[in-house]
């Protein structure tokens, strides 16, 4: 308990004009500022993926069951029956019908992906001109499309758009849709080329066989994605994260550099922990002297600065937390900081709280500040009161 209060004295009831104390706040503020930019990149790149992943497995489902040739697959299909009922709970799975089309709105054309569905997922944001609708229903002859193409198209409420396929076929069809909502995904690849239809349209305009689809969109959260049970030949399962693994990698190699740089902030408030300690130490030796001749062993004297030095990580880390935590609010609150939407998916920087990687940093941290004391105190294990007391 004494050489705690005396590691608490050295840093809050300094002598007149004693420069350790001040050293040792501008540690505390030089620690603090390298833990808060530590944490505030690892919940930036946390929030990036986490951002980007409950995107892409809304708009492209978690997983999706197709044939390895593409080709239209019948409802009723005995391997496909077990995989619905080998399902883990929680996990959905609807029919769909992809294609590509040309979409025309008077003078103006473009290419286009349909997505022939049911129902829309219910996390789709979804804006329907003409007013909420229960579980996103889409009915016949409507159409719902990307922002960035409705823009280019300059289409307004209730307005027509027409679907024609893109192929080889003689027999082509050209069908009137009904614009009555849009999306807005903030990735470019969705919002500017995916329209969805229902799927009784989309059997029409691709011209399936009744009770044919090009496969099943498996839906579940993000963390249960890869649990899914093994299919055999001719289909397959693919998953977004397999269907994205370039935009994944690359969010992997942007993390270790940004990681590194990050860190060596935390790295100079170390070297400042121990600047200080050995300025402390040189300022208190007399102190340390009259410590020692009246009895107090070298070890003692050194869990003393040892103690300081943890001090000095531990108020770092809880001022560093606190600063990330309030940032973290802040962003997520009231998106202060935004960043271009066509090049980052987003139109704000994603920042998320994760109580594992703050628990991680701040503990790791904290013990090497611990360690980082034990240097500068190893020549007190050598000191005699003699010497101390020169000074």
């Amino acid at each position: 308990m004494l050489k705690f209060r005396l590691a608490i004295r050295y840093i809050f009831t300094p002598n007149a004009g004693s420069f350790s104390s001040r050293a040792s706040w501008l540690a505390i503020i030089g620690f603090s500022i390298g833990i808060a930019s530590l944490l505030l990149t690892a919940s930036v790149i946390k929030g990036f993926e986490l951002t980007i992943s409950n995107k892409l497995s809304i708009y492209d489902g978690s997983a999706r069951v197709q044939h390895i040739l593409n080709k239209p697959i019948p409802r009723n299909n005995s391997i496909l029956d077990t995989l619905i009922n080998t399902l883990e709970y929680g996990q959905k799975i609807k029919p769909f019908i992809r294609g590509l089309s040309m979409i025309r709105f008077g003078k103006s054309a473009d290419g286009v992906l349909i997505d022939g569905l049911e129902n829309l997922h219910e996390k789709l944001n979804v804006k329907w001109l003409g007013g909420f609708r229960q579980n996103n229903a889409l009915n016949r002859g409507e159409i719902v499309l990307g922002k960035q193409l409705v823009d280019e198209l300059d289409l307004e409420q209730g307005e027509t758009v027409f679907l024609q396929e893109l192929s080889m076929n003689s027999n082509l069809l050209i069908k009137p849709f009904k614009y009555v909502g849009v999306f807005h995904s903030g990735l470019s690849e969705y919002d500017k080329t995916l329209a969805y239809i229902q799927i009784k349209d989309a059997e029409s305009i691709f011209s399936y066989d009744d009770g044919h689809v090009s496969g099943w969109i498996i839906y579940s959260d993000i963390y249960s994605q890869m649990n899914f049970p093994e299919i055999s030949y001719p289909f397959f399962i693919e998953t977004w994260k397999e269907r994205h693994k370039l935009l994944f990698d690359w969010i992997k190699i942007q993390k270790w550099p940004a990681m590194i740089t990050f860190g060596l902030i935390a790295l100079i408030g170390l070297v400042n922990i121990v600047a200080s300690l050995s300025m402390i130490i040189f300022e208190k030796k007399s102190q340390i002297g009259v410590l020692i001749s009246q009895g107090l062993d070298n070890s003692s004297i050194q869990k003393i600065f040892i103690f300081q030095g943890g001090l000095i990580g531990f108020l770092g880390c809880c001022f560093g937390g606190l600063i990330s935590i309030i940032i973290i609010f802040i962003q997520s609150k009231f998106q202060v900081f935004s960043i271009e939407e066509e090049i980052y998916f987003m139109d704000h920087i994603p920042i998320v709280f994760d109580i594992n990687i703050f628990v991680f940093i701040i503990g790791f941290s904290f013990c090497l500040s611990m360690l980082a004391s034990i240097w500068p105190t190893k020549k007190l294990l050598e000191l005699e009161p003699s010497q101390a007391l020169k000074y």
